[in-house]
């Protein structure tokens, strides 16, 4: 049974940062640890958010979603916007869709990304997405959500990177770009 969901405040946004470094750890998402995890989980140009949270442990921060706009000219709306044939205004990107371990195979990210689709469709907006190649099981669960894989590119970390280090370990070997997938999600319904 998924934890219970709802959106997010700004009060949460430090225990968004604690569940980000968690599963950092956990999950190697998100792949940098970055001065200010409470701040990146954020996001910006934020449509609607929410998350996750344990009854039992103080209401902690076990799992969260990002609805924002897509960027213009970023290297994955391009392939959004050439995947879909609709206008940039159309769609609605999903991010920092991250569950802590312990809510893993509980139905809690399903139930996170539902919620945010179903979302995205209310406001009439196409739900996308992009996540690093290595989430196999990320993957998986936009399948079964319906979500199409539409292309990819690397991203260059370097400028995320903290001071004194040449990139990140990736499969045993050190590097600063980052294979990222792009994905469309299912159109608005009809009516």
């Amino acid at each position: 049974m998924p934890f219970p969901l709802r959106p997010r405040t700004d009060a949460d946004l430090p225990g968004v940062g604690d569940l980000l470094t968690a599963t950092h750890h956990s999950d190697a998402y998100p792949v940098i640890l970055l001065d200010d995890m409470a701040a990146w989980g954020a996001a910006s140009d934020v449509v609607a958010a929410w998350v996750a949270t344990d009854p039992a442990a103080d209401d902690q921060v076990v799992g969260h979603v990002v609805l924002t706009d897509a960027e213009p000219g970023d290297a994955a709306t391009v392939q959004w916007l050439e995947a879909t044939g609709q206008p940039i205004d159309d769609l609605v990107v999903i991010r920092r869709l991250v569950v802590h371990e312990r809510a893993h195979r509980t139905g809690t990210g399903e139930a996170l990304l539902r919620t945010a689709v179903d979302a995205a469709h209310a406001l009439g907006r196409r739900p996308v997405l992009d996540m690093a190649d290595n989430l196999a099981a990320a993957g998986r669960l936009y399948e079964r959500a319906g979500f199409e894989h539409v292309g990819a590119y690397d991203l260059d970390l370097t400028e995320h990177l903290p001071a004194g280090t040449d990139g990140f370990d990736r499969d045993g070997a050190i590097t600063h770009r980052l294979h990222v997938l792009t994905w469309i999600g299912p159109e608005v319904p009809a009516g």
